[in-house]
């Protein structure tokens, strides 16, 4: 079945030279034209606030016009299946992603997955209402690439040692500080691209469902919160992309 890509980079991305959705786009015309990239390409700034209720809303209501357009209309029984619905995004992209899927889903399109790279959204499944799409039938499969050397998401106050204790804590150490203040200062950016999927602030590979494990998992890298994206990364990065939306093509084909 063919598929569309839509791939979402971060904030202070270069608009002159080429970003990773645009070598994505070279790469996968090589490897399988059959998935078709839309790249949503866009001039933001480090500004928390402005962006994840403000701007990253626009965006997703336009990517998920623009999505639609290769869609067959929810309520249409057609022969010819519409494509399968991706999403591969970056940082604050991976916002923008979940809001556009959020509407793709409100229409009755089915979203086969999500691929958050370095995300800087809610990280628990149960908030962020990834669990909630898939046990409705609506998303297939969301996979988290995180890294837990990610200095820029390193500190979610939600998650932090200061939040669970209260500053009621014994001297708490100046890391602890350190991480409890950032969390304020990226609010309300979360931290999936450190901590990795949580269900209710557990590692969701401790639920006891293997569905959901199955599903729903987290891709540990090296290398920080770009380090995907890396010259000498990329390319792996990007096989594991492709490897992770035709795996699950295919075992969504041999189920029917």
């Amino acid at each position: 079945m063919p598929a569309i890509l839509a791939a979402i980079h971060g904030i202070l991305t270069s608009q002159t030279d080429p970003s990773w959705p645009d070598q994505l786009d070279a790469w996968m015309l090589r490897r399988d034209p059959g998935v078709k990239v839309l790249k949503k390409e866009y001039a933001a700034g480090p500004f928390p606030l402005w962006n994840c209720w403000f701007k990253d809303p626009r965006l997703a209501k336009a990517l998920a016009n623009e999505i639609e357009l290769f869609l067959a209309p929810a309520s249409l029984d057609t022969s010819h299946p519409s494509p399968s619905v991706w999403f591969v995004a970056h940082s604050n992209g991976a916002v923008i992603a979940l809001l556009a899927a959020k509407r793709l889903i409100a229409r009755g399109h089915k979203i086969g997955g999500l691929i958050l790279t370095g995300a800087a959204c809610d990280a628990d499944v149960g908030r962020n209402e990834v669990l909630e799409w898939w046990k409705s039938g609506m998303l297939g499969k969301a996979v988290a690439y995180s890294s837990a050397q990610d200095q820029v998401l390193n500190g979610d106050a939600r998650y932090s040692a200061l939040h669970s204790q209260g500053w009621s804590a014994a001297r708490p150490t100046i890391n602890q500080l350190r991480q409890w203040l950032w969390g304020k200062l990226m609010w309300p950016y979360g931290c999936l691209g450190r901590t990795g999927w949580l269900l209710n602030s557990k590692p969701i590979s401790q639920s006891s469902n293997p569905f959901i494990r199955k599903s729903i998992f987290v891709r540990w890298f090296p290398g920080g919160h770009s380090g995907y994206f890396a010259r000498q990364n990329i390319e792996a990065a990007f096989e594991q992309i492709y490897d992770d939306i035709t795996l699950h093509s295919r075992i969504s084909s041999y189920s029917r």
